[in-house]
């Protein structure tokens, strides 16, 4: 998305009119033109019109543009001098991107201020961090594979993956080429090629490999997207031999490669595998697109690629992507329901901002005399991105809690503040402010156990299919019981293993993130490794033999057999896959309690509510039945009805204790933390209910009634 010296192909008057001076540099303007048609296939995607899903490619279009410019610029220096000024190539870089960057950044942290949820800010300002600090995409790429992070909207500044991409790559390229250009002296293209084919054929593999695997990660990572930009790069290289085709080889080439582009957009979509093999049809159409014009050809798309109305908008279209996505998302947290059309026109509103930002900021910066010597470009950028770190940081740190001071553990029972019998009237959902909590709501995303942030891999994650069994509880003991599901389960293992250490058993975890533990298929971009998953823990199970196994699960349906199609999901299906998993182990003489699922909320988040109405806490209080049939209890309850040898333990009345309402703090301990989740705090809270109920479900063999606590 970056600007560079482009080639001009000669000084023939049909050549001239293809290219343009512009500040000591030489334009062509086809080239423009291709900028064009990317930054409108993102805009157009992102403000989803449903014909042009595919827009997303545009990106990858710029990643092959920005290859080619930035190689073919580091091979002219290395051309003339035999080596690269690292410190002139990463001055020009700051002049042209940190500007329009910066001021971008500071709007969108100024968007999320205003118009995203005070929960959200701590996330967002450190997006802002690492978009100043170009590491942004590897930090998405962690949210993408955190099942937990579903709560987390749309960041502000998420479209700066692709520019921490094509940072990433000028600040290891440069250097590659100037430790070829030294080495091979008057080989180093041929070095240089060498390097980078190697390098581009590396990460199309690995790109292919972990788009089949993780696409979550895939989709963000620089490791599975440098080939895209060596793609560009190659081309840089060897456009000497290109420029040698017959003319009317090249011509057909670019409208190919303009097919290609337009076959990506209109066909791929969200469901499409990326980036992977899928995404060489528009890199491959772009470059493409480049050599038809590395020299004037006749009947070739330069022309129309160099229309007026294509180079101004493809001069503008590193400010249009910058500015497009913020207000995209303003627009959207104020409007979430505006219709198409208004959608489409912000984003070509976008183009304001842009061009004035261009026009007062970027160009006065990047070609004006005073950040010309490089310390001073340079001063400049380090200065632009304390800046961005800076606002990023300010952001994180404005979220309150809107006058609730955080509780003691001494004044937060929570739970337990039920089995006080001077609490036996009071209705919970009604009470409207409490002046101290534990986790505040602003907080309340970090209240969870502690395995998903140690490091330790016991909540296996999107992609890994490899169970990982984590002991707790006493775990000298000889007794043994097993924790089997996703993240319902997990959330009550804090509680368990405390259970554990006071009755002397150990707890054996298996849990996997988004994996409700059925032998049937789940709509989830992860359904692969969730059946290997699930089929391997089976196996693990039944060589333990435990004393007992507790599942939960939150998914409430599944796919039938031969169903793909999430329109086709059904309870039945869910019921007949748990049954399966259970009745295996009840025929084997391991007994089994289902913890049934917590009523999930039907409306926001409730700590996102909690935070926003910290004096009117009724309004984040949700209907019982409706959580309850949103839940996976439905089919948790069924499936243990058709199998002997399984019981039930409900924590209901423990977690909406008001009957028609579920509240959204008990005891000064606020209940849910992300989507459907309990805080930990509530978790721990509620050991000794949650031991009441496995012992009424194993008739003592596991936990112990209240009246003996």
């Amino acid at each position: 998305m970056t600007a560079a010296q482009h080639r001009g192909p000669s000084s023939a008057p049909e050549a001239t009119a293809l290219t343009r001076p512009d500040h000591g540099r030489t334009i062509r303007l086809d080239i423009e033109g291709m900028r064009t048609i990317a930054v409108g296939s993102v805009l157009v995607a992102h403000a989803g019109v449903p014909f042009l899903a595919g827009g997303f490619v545009g990106v990858d279009v710029f990643f092959v543009l920005s290859g080619f410019l930035i190689t073919g610029l580091l091979a002219r220096e290395v051309s003339r001098s035999g080596r690269v000024s690292l410190t002139t190539f990463w001055a020009r870089r700051m002049k042209r991107l940190l500007p329009a960057s910066a001021t971008v950044l500071l709007f969108s942290a100024a968007v999320a201020y205003a118009f995203l949820p005070i929960t959200q800010r701590k996330d967002f300002g450190g997006d802002i961090v690492s978009a100043a600090l170009y590491v942004v995409n590897w930090r998405l790429a962690d949210r993408g594979v955190d099942y937990l992070a579903e709560d987390v909207g749309q960041s502000p500044v998420q479209h700066y993956w692709s520019l921490a991409v094509e940072e990433q790559f000028y600040v290891v390229w440069p250097i590659l080429m100037l430790v070829i250009g030294l080495i091979a002296a008057r080989r180093w293209r041929l070095g240089a090629f060498g390097v980078l084919g190697v390098v581009t054929l590396a990460s199309f593999a690995y790109s292919v490999q972990q788009t089949a695997s993780s696409p979550a990660t895939a989709y963000f990572v620089s490791t599975t997207r440098i080939w895209e930009l060596g793609i560009g790069a190659l081309l840089a290289l060897g456009a000497s031999q290109v420029e040698r085709l017959p003319a009317v080889v090249r011509a057909v080439g670019g409208w190919v490669g303009i097919a290609m582009i337009a076959y990506a957009v209109l066909v791929f979509d969200d469901a499409t595998t990326w980036p992977g093999a899928n995404a060489l049809v528009p890199t491959v159409g772009a470059a493409l697109m480049i050599a038809s014009g590395l020299r004037a050809t006749p009947g070739s798309p330069q022309r129309l690629l160099s229309l007026p109305p294509m180079v101004w908008v493809g001069g503008l279209s590193y400010s249009i992507y910058l500015w497009h996505w913020p207000i995209l998302v303003a627009v959207q947290a104020e409007r979430p329901d505006l219709q198409l059309r208004w959608v489409v026109l912000a984003m070509i509103a976008s183009i304001v901002p842009a061009y004035l930002s261009n026009r007062f900021i970027e160009n006065p910066i990047r070609f004006g005399t005073f950040f010309k010597p490089n310390g001073r470009a340079i001063g400049m950028g380090l200065a632009l991105t304390a800046v961005g770190v800076g606002v990023g940081w300010g952001l994180a740190v404005s979220a309150t809690a809107g006058g609730v001071d955080e509780a003691t553990t001494s004044a937060s029972p929570g739970a337990a503040a039920l089995l006080d019998p001077s609490n036996q009237d009071v209705d919970w959902s009604a009470i409207r402010e409490v002046g101290r909590m534990r986790p505040l709501a602003t907080e309340a995303v970090d209240d969870r156990p502690a395995f998903y942030d140690d490091g330790s891999g016991c909540q296996v994650r999107d992609g890994d299919a490899v169970p990982k069994p984590c002991e707790s509880g006493d775990t000298s003991s000889s007794r043994t019981v097993v924790i089997v599901g996703d993240s319902k389960i997990a959330q009550w293992q804090p509680a368990i293993a405390a259970i554990g250490r006071r009755e002397g058993f150990k707890v054996v975890q298996f849990t996997k993130s988004a994996c409700s533990w059925t032998d049937v298929d789940l709509d989830r971009k992860n359904n692969t490794d969730c059946r290997a998953w699930g089929r391997t823990v089976l196996k693990d199970v039944l060589a333990l033999d435990p004393e007992l196994v507790v599942v939960s699960h939150r998914q409430g349906t599944a796919l039938p057999a031969g169903a793909t199609d999430r329109s086709q999901e059904t309870k039945d299906a869910m019921v007949g896959g748990l049954v399966s998993y259970w009745g295996t182990l009840t025929r084997a003489g391991i007994p089994i309690t289902a913890l049934l699922d917590n009523p999930a909320p039907t409306t926001q988040p409730v700590y996102e509510c909690v935070a926003q109405n910290p004096k009117d806490l009724p309004r984040c209080a949700f209907d019982r039945d409706a959580g309850i049939a949103a839940s996976g209890a439905p089919a948790a309850r069924e499936a243990a009805a058709e199998v002997p040898g399984v019981s039930v333990a409900d924590l209901t009345s423990t977690i909406c204790p008001d009957g028609q309402r579920c509240a959204a703090v008990i005891g000064n301990v606020l209940v849910y933390r992300q989507t459907t989740h309990l805080t930990k705090t509530f978790v721990l809270s509620a050991e000794r209910q949650l031991s009441a109920a496995l012992a009424a479900a194993t008739d003592g063999a596991v936990g112990e009634p209240l009246a003996s606590s």
